[in-house]
């Protein structure tokens, strides 16, 4: 029997004061809960996908930072943390490096033969633009992840794979700030590389898959949302355990469950059909 990787993830936690459906008040006790459960579940990596924080002014967010970043920094277990976009409006990516000691642009590391790639694609919005992936996240992308051919999964804020925000509280009516408008860039780069498996994000406050040329891209509900948990925070936290087979669970008040078929080397799906004239 193959021993499985262990992911336990953890996303847009936004600690501070509630807003409108974010329930930013209870970030740091659902957080002590997930940290608890990563460590008896026996996590190989935890994974922040960003939004540690809901963002203020630099001072107070400097403040919120450290409370999260202490409460990590009290575990043993290996993990990894992205930028999210609350996490860099005043404070800017360099604080956030610093204080959880993740490089620029990210890092990748290989756990029971399984790639993890940590991309710090970035992650501010200049609204009212929406937020774009630099011309350097995408060169550093390209460059690493042909560093090896072991099977690898792709980790981001931002969803890279598409899929509609119909119903969803916060990108409905904005699905400029949803994705990277550029994105079909870093899903050629990752398509074109035959050996990711997968694609992980948070930011979009629920849930989703979707798939794009044998790739499965995965988002994570947030820790603290409430528009699809009847305005209690969801509590939700993710697993995935990598075998051959991907196993994607969802805890908390928004639960959701699945078994993947990991892509095989080198698979494609055939180009879609060309549009009728």
């Amino acid at each position: 029997m193959i021993e499985p990787l262990k992911l336990a993830i953890v996303t847009d936690i936004h600690h501070g004061a509630d807003k409108l459906t974010k329930r930013g008040s209870a970030g740091l006790g659902l957080l002590d809960a997930f940290l608890a459960f990563a460590g008896n579940w026996g996590a190989d990596v935890i994974v922040d996908l960003g939004d540690r924080i809901s963002d203020v002014d630099a001072p107070t967010d400097e403040a919120l930072m450290r409370d999260v970043a202490d409460r990590f920094g009290a575990v043993n277990t290996p993990r990894a943390h992205l930028n999210g976009n609350h996490d860099v409006a005043y404070l800017g990516e360099d604080a956030n490096f610093l204080t959880f000691r993740e490089p620029a642009f990210g890092r990748s590391v290989e756990v029971k033969g399984i790639r993890l790639l940590f991309w710090q694609a970035d992650t501010r919005i200049p609204y009212p633009e929406p937020f774009s992936l630099r011309d350097a996240d995408l060169a550093w992308l390209a460059a690493e992840l042909p560093k090896s051919d072991l099977p690898t999964i792709v980790f981001s804020h931002v969803p890279l794979g598409g899929g509609a925000m119909t119903g969803n509280y916060w990108f409905q009516n904005n699905p400029q700030f949803a994705a990277y408008p550029n994105g079909d860039r870093a899903r050629a780069i990752i398509e074109r590389e035959g050996h990711v498996i997968l694609c992980v994000a948070g930011h979009v406050h629920w849930n989703a898959l979707h798939r794009t040329n044998a790739i499965p891209h995965i988002a994570v509900q947030s820790l603290t949302e409430s528009f699809t948990t009847d305005g209690a925070p969801a509590g939700a936290w993710a697993t995935i355990e990598i075998t051959d087979r991907i196993h994607w669970r969802t805890y908390g008040r928004d639960p959701i469950e699945m078994i993947l078929a990991c892509r095989k080397p080198g698979e494609h799906w055939v180009a879609p059909r060309v549009a009728r004239s």
